[in-house]
């Protein structure tokens, strides 16, 4: 047996997931494999349910990409897992080489391979890039990112959707950030892991092929669900402690647009501002009955 089939189990997250999941796990017959139901995936579960190297685990609910990533991890017995997503085809041998890495470095907490760019992708640490950055926290994260000394290659660029991780690392910094539901989880464990001195790899002898948005059925409720957190995970990820003039003058803008889209018909953008707005408010009520406790 292949060691990288012994110290290797692979966790996947599902949502309505049909079109090329079933590839993905023919693909990898040889590892052990622990799929998270994140819901609408009765089809490809029916067809797997019987493969012995998967084991299926859900809590009969949609409770988002991290969370589902800290649940599976409880069942790893191995000393790396290695998340995927069922829309990706990766070879052995990148693997191998990704794991090959991750015993050469000590302090290395994180191997990924190459991907191509996407829409979701962030570059570097996110706070590196904002050129006007008036949020305090924001301000205190670069100025520890500039400042914190790590040892050996670093390098941060990574997409969430193929990461080989110690496992026992990941569980001492307490995994994914579970108020983030989807967007900058990736980022946010990195930025978690270079808190305790431990490197984030890129290998480009490695390289996994994404066929993005492909494997799940794109609806209404997906729609809702992204255009939601894309405005909530931001104020997460900078730990924004304060309501502020700079937020309500853009709470004010989205209440504005989304009228107007509304009067004029346009009913997805209409949504779209009503959306963030509700996020936003959402996050400053829970700061402020949080701030209470």
């Amino acid at each position: 047996m292949n060691k990288i089939y012994r110290d290797i189990t692979i966790v996947t997250v599902l949502y309505n997931s049909k079109k090329l999941a079933l590839s993905f796990f023919n693909n990898l017959e040889n590892f052990r494999i622990i799929v998270v139901d994140n819901g609408k995936n009765d089809e490809i579960l029916e067809k797997i349910k019987d493969y012995k190297n998967i084991k299926i685990v859900s809590k009969n609910k949609n409770i988002g990409y991290g969370s589902a990533v800290n649940f599976a991890v409880r069942n790893v017995t191995t000393k790396f897992f290695l998340i995927l997503n069922p829309d990706l085809k990766i070879d052995e041998k990148s693997i191998d080489n990704m794991c090959n890495i991750l015993n050469q470095y000590n302090d290395c907490a994180i191997v990924a391979p190459l991907t191509h760019l996407s829409n979701d992708f962030y570059g570097v640490f996110p706070e590196k890039n904002l050129k006007n950055l008036t949020l305090k926290n924001a301000l205190k994260s670069r100025n520890f990112l500039l400042n914190s000394k790590i040892e050996s290659e670093i390098c941060v660029d990574v997409a969430k959707w193929a990461l080989l991780i110690k496992a026992e690392e990941f569980k001492n910094i307490g995994g994914f950030n579970e108020k983030l539901f989807i967007f900058w989880e990736e980022i946010d464990l990195c930025r978690k892991f270079r808190s305790r001195k431990l490197s984030v790899i890129i290998t480009p002898k490695s390289s996994v092929e994404h066929k993005q948005e492909k494997s799940s059925d794109s609806d209404f409720q997906n729609f809702l669900i992204k255009t939601y957190h894309h405005e909530y995970s931001p104020l997460v990820y900078f730990n924004v402690q304060t309501f502020s003039f700079f937020y309500l003058k853009r709470m004010m803008k989205y209440l504005f647009r989304g009228i107007s889209y509304l009067v004029i018909l346009n009913l997805k953008k209409s949504l779209i501002y009503f959306l963030r707005l509700s996020a936003s408010i959402r996050y400053f009520v829970n700061l402020k009955f949080s701030s209470k406790k």
